[in-house]
């Protein structure tokens, strides 16, 4: 599944797993280095604050349920929940 919501314009793909499931958010589109980028877990949400020189912002992502845990590299936020 991909899904743009009014949340958030970046580009999330949902894939559910027999053992859980993952998003994977693509980040490239805003052109910033992950070092800008701080990711934080709060139930069943991921907020994504942006603090670079030419960009500050923050997206809210809805996850599927509570206790995801993020990894970011290369532009790419995963998102995974395995039950």
């Amino acid at each position: 599944m991909d899904a743009q919501t009014d949340r958030s314009p970046l580009h999330v793909s949902h894939t559910d797993h027999d053992d859980g499931w993952t998003l994977a958010v693509d980040l490239e589109s805003l052109q910033v280095s992950d070092n800008y980028v701080t990711v934080e877990v709060i139930g069943t949400e991921a907020i994504i604050a942006v603090d670079a020189p030419h960009l500050q912002t923050e997206f809210d992502i809805d996850l599927p349920s509570a206790g995801a845990i993020p990894t970011l590299r290369n532009g790419v936020l995963t998102l995974e929940h395995r039950n």
